[in-house]
């Protein structure tokens, strides 16, 4: 089936002459008289009126659909090629049912938006009414968090409250032996370093506490004790980083401690703004969020048809802006009010539509666009020396995806997310382990098929270990196959959309595609995103790789070739048993009629090898044979291995790698 992307109307958005908007109170109306399917309420000013769609679209609006059934365009399907993953998609945000369809127990949560699953409306709705029942929340210090600048790693998980009792006891010697209290030993020279480190421990110990205080109010943590970190403890402060879309690996420093000194309301709102945010970019087909400006190897100006210079805008700001302000919800108590007043059920179906600025005039049905993959700064050396001890190798220039608008002669950039290129990864080869410089292609390449869950099918060299998990179900350990490593799921090697990387080989022009394995892909693995490698994959965060193939797809003509058809079954064993894994599908295929154009630059080479290194190298610690033919350096001119095309996605791992870390790069869009 062949969908053509509609364009936006010639006339401007807004209030044509006669269409005055007469506005109704400020709870959402009830209204049986117009069809459900033609419903949409024209908000403005905090209010709402009620309008068939038709009437609506004529004169211009932004529609938006809010309701518990929408999804981004990847996720569309017809009664021809119905999208499997949709309802999946729908169960999650909705808080339905976890990822394997089983239903959620009373007082579980979906926490998936950090890995491009947005909690519904009616989910947000019922998390303002829980938390103004929450009286624990008036009893919390969010200050304390907004002042400190400490942070606790719990290196070995060592808990604070040991430490500080170690510290307690030689200060109550320092004390016992001097007969000055702490604030006199604060002035002595001896003891003064003493002191500050008591005061030091003291205020993590604080800390801790009082993030297991916010846990267990917010429903996230049930037993604790005061200062002590467990396991349990750490979950609970994940969980706290998923369920507010904050990037960390679990710890109490950076955005995750700046996370504890913002209220429920404060977080609850910033929620709202983000859900809102996907929402705009789903049901208008944008992208454009400012991340080209201001950039000194961009230009972020275009001329329009009369040769007048514009800025890019911000149109995901500046819509979703625009909605919270007519929706009457632009502040948190503002906000706090809207949702207290209504119930989660008048969201099931909700499309609401506004009036704004028109779009820039380089929207068409069908647009010309371009990518250029910026490899950044490149080291081919290996990151580790033959002890296994991590070389120092810095770098101020990340890999970074830049979509483009090909317009009147000109290049607009649109938007700029981080990604990830190949690097030295862990490979798994004749029963052992090994380190692999697995790069990603320079080149022309072209976008042509895109994926909705994809399935990613482990190669030979993943080891047998990572396709198996074990985790508690009701209260019992269980092992099973790791399902969520291969898909369909937010949690796969290719996360929630991939595209294929393809070269045409063809020497006359008509079209020998070729696939060396690369894709650009979403992944849950957020934070490898930011500093970490990939097996030659450009890894993108997956709210932004749904947005960018949603885009497309809104503004690409494309065939929708449906559920493809796979027949995967494979048996392997770990210890003494024996598993199997079956696929019956690679995910939901769109095929553009035109396919994109894909450079990736090769970037910046630092280090002494100027070129990949062709072998393995031994991992510190394993044991080799000494005529090892894995460990024999190729040749230069030797011929590359032919590519496996699903080994360039590898296991994903949401734990820090042993491998050097870099700088932090600039925060992620959220």
């Amino acid at each position: 089936m062949r969908w053509k992307p509609q364009a936006p109307g010639d006339k401007p958005p807004g209030e044509g002459p006669g269409t005055t908007v007469k506005v109704a109170g400020p709870i959402i109306p009830e209204e049986t008289t117009i069809p459900e399917d033609q419903r949409v309420y024209v908000v403005k000013d905090g209010k709402f009126e009620v309008r068939r769609a038709p009437d609506v679209e004529k004169f211009g609006y932004y529609i938006v659909d809010l309701s518990d059934d929408s999804v981004p365009f990847i996720f569309s399907q017809t009664e021809a090629a119905p999208n499997r993953y949709s309802s999946t998609f729908l169960d999650l945000a909705n808080d339905r049912t976890d990822e394997r369809g089983e239903p959620l127990p009373e007082g579980r949560h979906n926490y998936v938006e950090l890995f491009g699953i947005p909690p519904s409306l009616s989910v947000l709705t019922r998390r303002f009414h829980e938390d103004e029942k929450r009286e624990c929340y008036g009893k919390l210090n969010v200050e304390f968090f907004r002042k400190t600048r400490l942070s606790v790693t719990y290196a070995g998980r060592r808990s604070v409250k040991d430490e500080i009792d170690e510290v307690q006891a030689e200060l109550n010697r320092a004390k016992k032996k001097t007969g000055k209290d702490i604030a006199a030993l604060a002035k002595t020279n001896e003891y003064a370093l003493l002191v500050k480190k008591y005061n030091n421990v003291s205020g993590k110990m604080s800390m801790v506490t009082e993030v297991q205080k916010r846990l267990q109010c917010e429903g996230l943590l049930e037993h604790y004790t005061p200062g002590v970190i467990t396991p349990t403890t750490v979950k609970a402060i994940r969980d706290f980083e998923h369920k507010h879309m904050i990037f960390g690996y679990g710890i109490l420093t950076g955005d995750t401690r700046a996370g504890f000194g913002r209220t429920a309301l404060q977080n609850n709102f910033a929620t709202l703004r983000r859900v809102l945010e996907a929402r705009v970019t789903w049901s208008l087909g944008i992208i454009e969020d400012g991340s080209v400006n201001g950039l000194k190897t961009l230009s972020d100006t275009w001329k329009d048809k009369d040769g007048k210079e514009h800025k890019v805008r911000n149109l995901v700001d500046e819509y979703t802006d625009l909605l919270l302000k007519e929706m009457g919800v632009d502040t948190a108590e503002k906000a706090r009010e809207f949702f207290l007043k209504i119930q989660p059920d008048h969201f099931r179906s909700l499309r609401v539509a506004f009036a704004g600025p028109p779009l820039p005039e380089y929207y068409r049905s069908d647009m010309d666009f371009s990518v250029v993959i910026d490899r950044g700064d490149v080291y081919y050396d290996a990151p580790v020396d033959a002890a296994g001890n991590s070389r120092f190798q810095p770098v101020s220039r990340r890999p970074s995806n830049t979509l483009y608008l090909n317009y009147n002669d000109q290049k607009i950039p649109l938007a700029r997310y981080g990604t990830t290129i190949g690097g030295w990864r862990r490979e798994f080869k004749d029963g052992r382990e090994y380190l692999a410089y697995k790069g990603s292609d320079t080149g022309p390449h072209v976008w042509k098929d895109i994926y909705a869950a994809p399935v990613w099918i482990p190669p030979a060299s993943t080891p047998p270990s990572s396709l198996i998990k074990s985790e508690k179900v009701d209260g019992k350990w269980i092992t099973r196959v790791n399902t969520e490593e291969v898909g369909p799921s937010y949690a796969s090697a290719y996360g929630l959309v991939a595209a294929l990387h393809i070269r045409n080989r063809s020497e006359d022009g008509k079209g020998l595609w070729q696939d060396n394995g690369i894709r650009s892909h979403g992944s849950v693995d957020y934070m490898s995103i930011q500093r970490s490698f990939s097996h030659g994959c450009h890894r993108l965060h997956n709210h932004l790789a749904i947005r960018l193939f949603s885009f497309v797809l809104h503004h690409r003509d494309h065939e929708r070739a449906g559920q493809t058809r796979l027949r995967y079954n494979r048996k392997f064993t770990v210890g003494s048993r024996e598993w199997a894994l079956n696929l019956d599908t690679r995910g939901y295929q769109f095929s553009l009629t035109r396919p994109i154009p894909v450079m990736v630059e090769p970037g910046r080479i630092l280090g002494k090898l100027q070129e990949p290194y062709k072998g393995m190298l031994p991992v510190a610690g394993q044991v080799y044979e000494p005529d090892d033919p894995n460990l024999i350096e190729k040749p230069a001119d030797a011929a590359a291995e032919p590519a496996d095309a699903e080994d360039r996605a590898g296991p994903v791992s949401s734990e820090p790698e042993d491998m050097p870390d870099l700088p932090p790069p600039p925060k992620p869009r959220k």
